[in-house]
């Protein structure tokens, strides 16, 4: 597998992603990730491009559009910022800044 799946600039058939990812999350998406981990941030990703603000989110205290949400299987915690909606886009823009993993997930 090679690092083409890190590009944040590749464009899909319908435009560009409107989840962009900062370096430090990079890392989970890795090919010598845990399974568990891995299908926990892709499924956190899937989630916020259908809702940028999931059921369990959780707005981040003085500071406007940030909001905190879990991962699957209470695996760790992910913090990201929902952009305002330009005219004629299909949704905000969701910038993930950080996954913090539980230091007492077994399968690390």
């Amino acid at each position: 597998m090679s690092d083409e799946h890190h590009g944040q600039d590749d464009q899909g058939e319908d435009g560009e992603d409107r989840v962009r990812l900062s370096p430090a999350v990079l890392p989970l998406l890795a090919p010598d990730v845990s399974a568990s981990v891995f299908s926990a941030v892709v499924n956190l990703l899937t989630e916020l491009r259908t809702d940028p603000v999931p059921p369990l989110a959780q707005p981040v205290p003085r500071r406007p559009g940030w909001y905190s949400t879990p991962l699957a299987r209470d695996i760790g915690l992910c913090e990201y910022y929902v952009g305002d909606t330009e005219p004629g886009q299909d949704g905000p823009n969701i910038y993930v800044a950080r996954i913090v993993i539980s230091v007492d997930w077994p399968d690390i």
